[in-house]
């Protein structure tokens, strides 16, 4: 077996890398392309470093993160055999092992800071650019739509967004001001994308993970920097406002209305009410199986059971998951699930936070993006089964792996230069 050599390896890593980010949603399945391309490489690689009898030399670390994916899958194995589910349950999840080699790729050929400092700012502008296209020309009243399904790709915006920030705090820290400058307008751009999908169950990251960024870098950064920056922001609010066919005041007073509904006459019919119809379902469905839950198929046979019974509405009954992954996944592989589920996001966020407090520009602006990533995709699954659609899986499980590496080869940097 002939692989190229590491440098052609290299190019053909960071090229992947910042394909990814230009391609997540101007293209329809653009989020597929990077991850398949080094999945499979990836596997070759590994592959060839067994028949060589490489020495991995994984630290405590990196085994961790691998046993959680191990982990996580698992338990989809274990609900298919108790209740003897279909096969294509594991379509899905089991693309998570595929992410193993991959992580053994990139730590030994590593991305490159500059891949992701310039690559990221730039597909926030170009999903900004897409949504601003999709809204004002094709008239669109989702942006994203026709390419994804919108509450994925508002969130996936809203994290371009929130990356392009925090680079831009970095090279703030450089002295480098127009690209600063660029990054902001960047982070404002992949913002409106989100805004204009009219996915609200990704907005409330927005002001969690700028004040998570704005603690980070409080030390770093200047009073006239911050008074600049939220003078920006809500200058830019307020234009996002008054853009045609933006359908944000809407969409909150929708919301509030179906809040009202719930609370005032039980209606589990709208959007939001049904939400609260479909956890409610979960609690009871937990009382009863809370150890490996329902199953794939017996969760949502269950919930639609309970809407004939009356317990929740006829529109909450009809849905195959519970509009919430925390709660999806404890409905579906009960507690076990769950803890397997939230493993893969505790461990990684584990590894990140030291970095926060790093003296190095370079660690700490690595860890925040793989910080705010964890905290941010947490946020998206509190009201989406964001892990039901490939998409969701492919953009937290690949940029995970890609912090992590980046982040480890820092680490490694500092070492040697100490």
């Amino acid at each position: 077996m002939q692989l190229p050599n590491q440098k052609t390896l290299s190019i053909i890593v960071n090229f992947a890398i910042g394909f990814f980010f230009l391609s997540l949603l101007n293209m329809n399945g653009g989020y597929n392309i990077a991850p398949t391309l080094l999945a499979v490489l990836g596997l070759s690689y590994s592959i060839y470093g067994v028949i060589k009898k490489w020495q991995w030399s994984l630290s405590k670390e990196d085994k961790m993160l691998i046993y959680s994916y191990l982990f996580y899958f698992a338990t989809f194995i274990i609900s298919f055999v108790v209740h003897q589910g279909k096969i294509r349950e594991l379509d899905n999840p089991s693309r998570v092992l595929l992410f193993i080699p991959m992580f053994l790729l990139l730590l030994h050929i590593p991305p490159r800071l500059n891949t992701v400092l310039y690559a990221i700012p730039l597909g926030a502008i170009v999903a900004g650019i897409t949504a601003i296209y999709d809204k004002l020309v094709l008239h669109s009243e989702m942006a994203f739509s026709s390419r994804i399904m919108h509450i994925q790709g508002g969130d996936i915006s809203m994290s371009l967004g929130m990356f392009s920030f925090a680079i831009g705090f970095y090279f703030f820290q450089k002295t480098q001001l127009k690209l600063t400058a660029l990054c902001i307008l960047a982070a404002l751009f992949g913002i409106l994308g989100s805004i204009l999908s009219t996915a609200r169950g990704g907005w409330p990251a927005l002001p969690i993970l700028l004040i998570a960024l704005l603690w980070i870098y409080r030390r770093n950064l200047s009073k006239t920097f911050f008074i600049t920056l939220i003078g920006l922001f809500t200058l830019a609010i307020i234009g996002i406002t008054q853009m045609p066919n933006n359908q944000i005041s809407e969409r909150f007073a929708a919301a509030q209305d179906d809040i009202q509904q719930y609370l005032e006459q039980g209606n589990g019919s709208t959007s939001v009410g049904a939400r609260f119809d479909m956890w409610q379902s979960v609690f009871i469905m937990v009382q009863e199986k809370p150890i490996l839950g329902w199953g794939t198929q017996g969760a949502p046979q269950k919930r639609h059971q309970l809407a004939e019974q009356g317990i929740i509405s006829q529109y909450a009954g009809q849905f195959t998951h519970a509009h919430n992954q925390y709660l999806d996944d404890l409905s579906k592989r009960g507690i076990v699930g769950l803890v397997a589920f939230l493993a893969i996001f505790v461990i990684p966020l584990r590894r990140f936070m030291p970095g926060l407090k790093s003296d190095s520009a370079e660690t700490k602006l690595i860890a925040t993006l793989g910080t705010l990533h964890v905290l941010a995709v947490m946020i998206y699954c509190l009201s989406q089964s964001f892990f039901t659609h490939n998409s969701g899986n492919l953009f937290y499980f690949f940029l995970t792996i890609v912090w992590y590496a980046l982040f480890t080869t820092q680490q490694g940097n500092i070492k040697k230069m100490a």
